[in-house]
């Protein structure tokens, strides 16, 4: 998710109003992408499978690469949240200080 202007430019309800967006589109990704994945690899793994009773390892291989992928975009949109959070922090600080 790209920024038009650093984070250091934006006052606080720009970061706030970012930050809920950014929000919104990871918890669009955990659904959208990671649980539907994780219930394909879950599904392939048990022994009462609704589309096959032996999956080939290819079937199980590509399923854990997918949710291997999921994950790693799920991980980064995660991280940049957790970086949206502390500039939220930092700024907050920073205008309690400057209010005294």
């Amino acid at each position: 998710m790209p920024v038009e202007r650093p984070a250091r430019r934006m006052t606080l309800r720009q970061l706030l109003t970012h930050s809920e967006k950014c929000s919104r589109d990871l918890a669009e990704q955990l659904h959208a992408t990671l649980l539907p994945r994780n219930t394909d690899c879950r599904e392939l793994s048990r022994p009462v499978r609704r589309r096959s009773h032996y999956p080939t390892v290819v079937a199980l291989l590509n399923a854990l690469h997918k949710l291997e992928q999921a994950d790693m975009e799920v991980q980064t949109l995660s991280d940049y949240m957790y970086e949206q959070l502390e500039e939220i922090r930092d700024h907050a600080k920073r205008e309690k200080v400057n209010r005294r």
